[in-house]
């Protein structure tokens, strides 16, 4: 065993380290975007699975292919538009609500008021 351990240039530490970084970075960063990041890659690189391929069956002859299996980011998609649909018509009727009450309140605000000016004509 050699005593002295080996020497590295700068460089090549840089080099080794982006080698390693740069990929989990862009992997992370499609993450957190909402994305996939490793078919990103794969598709990048031309690599096919056999088990992310959809399956296309042919109606007629003169017909355009049809999806047989939906791909899950659609059924993501699907579920999202669901969600976000049921926060606004939540978010609607909240609103509705607070305007409600916020015309309410100016009423009797203007009330309160008009009864203060005639406690003090008085």
């Amino acid at each position: 065993m050699s005593k002295r351990p080996i020497r590295v240039t700068g460089f090549t530490r840089f080099f080794l380290v982006m080698l390693v970084v740069a990929p989990l970075a862009y992997i992370g960063a499609s993450y957190y975007n909402g994305e996939d990041g490793i078919q990103k890659i794969k598709d990048l690189l031309k690599i096919e699975s056999s088990a992310n391929s959809v399956d296309k069956k042919q109606v007629s002859s003169d017909s355009e292919p049809i999806l047989v299996n939906e791909s899950p980011s659609l059924k993501t998609l699907e579920l999202e538009n669901r969600k976000l649909k049921e926060e606004l018509e939540f978010k609607q009727k909240r609103n509705d609500e607070l305007y409600r009450e916020n015309e309410e309140l100016k009423r009797k605000l203007e009330s309160t008021e008009k009864a203060l000016e005639e406690s003090k004509t008085k």
